[in-house]
């Protein structure tokens, strides 16, 4: 069994990030699968297709600090250092303008931006294997398209293709994040989740 709270496994897991590859691990609220920020296009692809996702459909990036995560935004949105200082680490994705030169492919489109969904999870050996990696990870939940998110190990789709796979055990939460668009002025939540009101 590999296990996320393992030093052996994490490493081996950011070996096969750093490598490109397909990663399934734990979060605070369902199992994720991802690849590394710098896997690029085909990086992107690869978990597109592991998860039957449809073109056009973003993904969101999962990062080791609110500094780490801003810095993937150009400008930053007024409110969301508050916003992150209340719930960081935690299950809020927030929505901001994409910085230039992200993959095209990784982003949304909303009032004429294009946008890149962060968040700083709040299992503390997810952050840990983020901070060893030492770069932010695209993520999604680990089933394929149309299924039931996984809250544990032993929920995850056998046939989910991926290179490393980390067991946490049972995910504390199994509500996906709540996801708020900062560019919208007021903010908008534009899907419910693990935080009900983050205002």
């Amino acid at each position: 069994m590999r296990s996320i709270d393992d030093p052996a496994d994490v490493a081996e897991a950011v070996r096969v990030l750093r490598g490109g590859g397909l990663l399934v691990y734990p979060t605070e609220t369902v199992y994720g699968i991802g690849c590394a920020l710098s896997a690029g296009e085909p990086g992107i692809e690869a978990v597109r297709q592991a998860k039957g996702s449809p073109r056009g459909r973003p993904f969101l990036v999962l990062a080791a600090s609110a500094e780490a995560a801003f810095g993937l935004w150009e400008p930053v949105p007024a409110r969301a250092r508050e916003l992150a200082a209340e719930h960081w680490p935690g299950p809020l994705t927030l929505i901001g303008p994409a910085r230039s030169g992200m993959p095209p492919t990784l982003l949304g489109r909303r009032l004429g931006f294009d946008t890149l969904s962060v968040r700083v999870p709040g299992l503390p050996s997810l952050l840990a294997l983020l901070d060893e990696l030492g770069e932010p990870l695209l993520s999604t939940s680990a089933n394929r398209a149309g299924g039931r998110p996984p809250r544990s190990f032993d929920e995850l789709d056998p046939a989910l293709p991926c290179d490393f796979a980390l067991d946490g055990g049972r995910c504390p939460g199994g509500v996906p994040s709540t996801l708020l668009s900062l560019v919208d002025e007021p903010p908008v939540v534009l899907r419910g989740g693990a935080i009900p009101d983050p205002f």
